[in-house]
């Protein structure tokens, strides 16, 4: 009896810290178009340790993510990862991501984008290959809400593009 007690001590032991150790990679994107502002309102969620991984192995190992370093530092940072790996054409022309800032919530940073001068939108051609290149299971979901109507999508590893049509 002692030895049935014993077993299934290390095996609920081991099932418990499997699912522990299992981790998700997951970024959340959510673009909405103001038609009055002609502009792309881009907000990006992304884990504070996935992205300070990513920041690590890309810039500055020393650098830490959270409201204790150098945000300017860090600003730069950010900016300069994002605009690298989110891709965005309106009506067959690419545009320039503006980076607005962050915010720490929970155990996200919230980043700010926007896109001006967007007078109008037919299609809209997204990638977004957030820390892909640094966690194979990254998954990155995008919402988008343009003049009214909504999409979401799920971009992987190897699939990371979408075209998407409004003028229908």
């Amino acid at each position: 009896m002692r030895k049935i007690v014993i077993l299934a001590s290390i095996t609920c032991l081991f099932l418990c810290t499997s699912f522990i150790a299992h981790k998700y990679y997951l970024s959340v994107t959510d673009i909405g178009y103001n038609k009055e502002e002609a502009s792309l309102q881009i907000i990006t969620r992304l884990f504070y340790d996935d992205l300070e991984d990513v920041l690590r192995e890309r810039y500055d190992e020393g650098l830490t993510v959270d409201a204790t370093s150098d945000q300017e530092e860090l600003d730069m940072y950010i900016k300069k990862y994002l605009k690298r790996k989110i891709k965005i054409a309106v009506n067959g022309e690419e545009k320039t991501l503006s980076y607005l800032g962050k915010e720490y919530e929970d155990d996200y940073v919230v980043c700010y984008i926007e896109i001006t001068d967007v007078p109008s939108i037919q299609t809209l051609e997204l990638e977004n290959t957030l820390l892909m290149d640094a966690f194979t299971e990254q998954k990155n979901m995008v919402h988008t809400d343009v003049l009214g109507r909504k999409k979401s999508l799920l971009l992987v590893d190897g699939n990371a593009k979408a075209v998407l049509n409004f003028s229908e």
